[in-house]
């Protein structure tokens, strides 16, 4: 009888295992990367990668540093500038360019951001949907502030198909700022 029992909860024991492994995705590695050179913490679905880049933005050249990961065709990233000099005065305009640059990678037209409270500061969000030049329909959703002369970007974005309902709860749930 104490077989049956054991046997019983052994196979019980494998059926939970497996039904917990196969509620998480398993293409999401999420892991909080800190970035002490900017000061914020993210969690990306995977290793992040970081470059920067001089992008011509208003008539400006901006540095844009980008820390970001893709999985399965969605991109989790973090974009930062320095607004120093030229760059303060036009971080407005700056912050527009950028969403706009966001929405024609998408091909998704004139974007709109509407403010909101995030992180205990006045932030811009911006959700839009279009398609990649595949044809395939996409989705960007970002969010704009400014903290300690750097304007932030934090998005997600990709085909909406791969999009996982839990992905932008954990993506900007995950997002903080170090010292703040």
């Amino acid at each position: 009888m104490n077989s049956f029992f054991s046997k019983i909860s052994c196979i019980f024991i494998g059926l939970l295992a497996v039904w917990a492994l196969t509620g998480c995705s398993p293409q999401y590695n999420w892991r909080t990367v800190p970035n002490t050179d900017v000061g914020y913490m993210a969690t990306f679905p995977d290793k992040p990668a970081q470059v920067t880049r001089t992008l011509d933005l208003i008539g400006l050249k901006v540095p844009l540093t980008m820390q970001a990961a893709q999985v399965e065709g969605l991109y989790f990233a973090v974009g930062t500038v320095p607004l120093q000099g030229e760059l303060q005065i036009q971080s407005i305009g700056l912050r527009d360019a950028l969403a706009q640059s966001v929405a024609n990678n998408i091909a998704a037209g004139k974007p709109a951001l509407t403010q909101i409270q995030w992180l205990g500061k006045a932030a811009h969000e911006m959700s839009v949907t279009g398609t990649l030049p595949d044809g395939q329909a996409a989705f960007a959703q970002v969010r704009f502030f400014e903290h300690r002369g750097t304007l932030y970007e934090v998005l997600i974005m990709g085909g909406s198909e791969q999009l996982d309902s839990n992905a932008p709860t954990t993506w900007f749930g995950g997002f903080s700022l170090l010292g703040q």
